[in-house]
């Protein structure tokens, strides 16, 4: 899937522990839905049951339908404006000019989620295990979902 897109701005889940990917995610993610590949920038897109495809969108913890069938997906992502907003090609390509290139299985993770802040500059990007980025930040984005804007919070981290 995705012959027309630059590879260098998916990660393959050839290999992958699914189960073990999305454990964390199956309060948004139903299991029906099948995984297709993760984006170097930590999204992912999968294919529902009803041959949508549709994009969780890391920074802001939101699963939406991108494309009514992979066809469709197929002929959008070669759009630029799209393909630009799903994969960030801009971006990547300044993390990659900072010295940050992804090995197999990873993916760029955030400092701080754009939800909460972060921006999509270099800067706030680190590089993970994409397996680790899933589990890292799916509870952490459940525990957001039902607050109010403005609601203020602290995270305990425990190693």
């Amino acid at each position: 899937m995705c012959d027309d897109l630059r590879q260098d701005l998916i990660v393959s889940l050839d290999g992958i522990d699914i189960d073990r990917l999305l454990e964390f995610w199956r309060w948004l993610i139903p299991v029906t839905d099948r995984p297709l590949f993760a984006t170097a920038i930590g999204d992912l897109f999968l294919a529902a049951t009803d041959r949508s495809i549709r994009w969780l969108e890391m920074g802001v913890g939101e699963l939406r339908t991108v494309a009514a069938s992979e066809e469709e997906f197929q002929i959008a992502v070669t759009e630029p404006d799209k393909s630009s907003f799903w994969f960030g090609a801009v971006l990547i390509d300044r993390l990659r000019e900072a010295g940050k290139v992804l090995k197999t299985a990873e993916c760029y993770s955030y400092w701080q989620l754009p939800i909460l802040g972060g921006t999509y500059e270099p800067e706030n990007f680190r590089i993970y295990d994409v397996t680790h980025h899933f589990r890292v930040w799916g509870p952490i984005h459940e525990k957001l979902r039902d607050l109010p804007d403005g609601t203020t919070f602290e995270f305990e981290f425990v190693e």
